[in-house]
């Protein structure tokens, strides 16, 4: 798992084309118009999800991974508290579709995970790798809260 932020340079030998192209995509693309869609910018071969959300409480949000494609999760609007953990292989699955387009798994809510909670603020954006559990949309404040998050799938095989 990587924790950045756009606005930052990154140290170029640490990370592949791919990821590189994905956050200056990030970067230098005007999300604030744009609304709940998926497609690919044209040249690419990752996808690009624009995600219009509302935070709840971590209880309520399902942590997963995903296998085929490294994910981008960059906020543009708002604020969350993004769960990360390492995928021991040791947590209880509730729901299976790594097999699937969908290409994910989704666990149950595990007290013993060592589960981080990181804060994620316009600008910053987390990597997550198919070994790192990560459960998006949890409330960073007192309450439900609007969010804007901007998912970029790279497939595994173009890193």
């Amino acid at each position: 798992m990587i924790y950045g932020n756009v606005y930052t340079a990154e140290t170029q030998a640490a990370f592949s084309p791919a990821l590189l192209r994905a956050i200056e995509w990030c970067r230098s693309t005007d999300v604030s118009e744009m609304h709940e869609s998926k497609f690919f910018p044209e040249g690419e071969s990752f996808q690009v999800i624009i995600c219009e959300r509302i935070t709840g409480d971590k209880t309520e949000k399902p942590a997963e991974v995903h296998r085929a494609c490294v994910e981008v999760q960059y906020c543009a609007e708002g604020r969350q508290l993004m769960g990360y953990y390492p995928d021991t292989g040791v947590y209880e699955i509730s729901e299976d579709h790594l097999d699937e387009p969908r290409d994910v798994r989704f666990y149950k809510n595990c007290s013993e995970a060592p589960e981080v909670m990181l804060p994620l603020y316009p600008g910053q954006y987390c990597i997550f790798f198919p070994e790192d559990v990560h459960r998006p949309w949890c409330t960073a404040g007192d309450g439900p809260e609007p969010i804007k998050m901007v998912v970029i799938k790279v497939p595994v095989d173009t890193l």
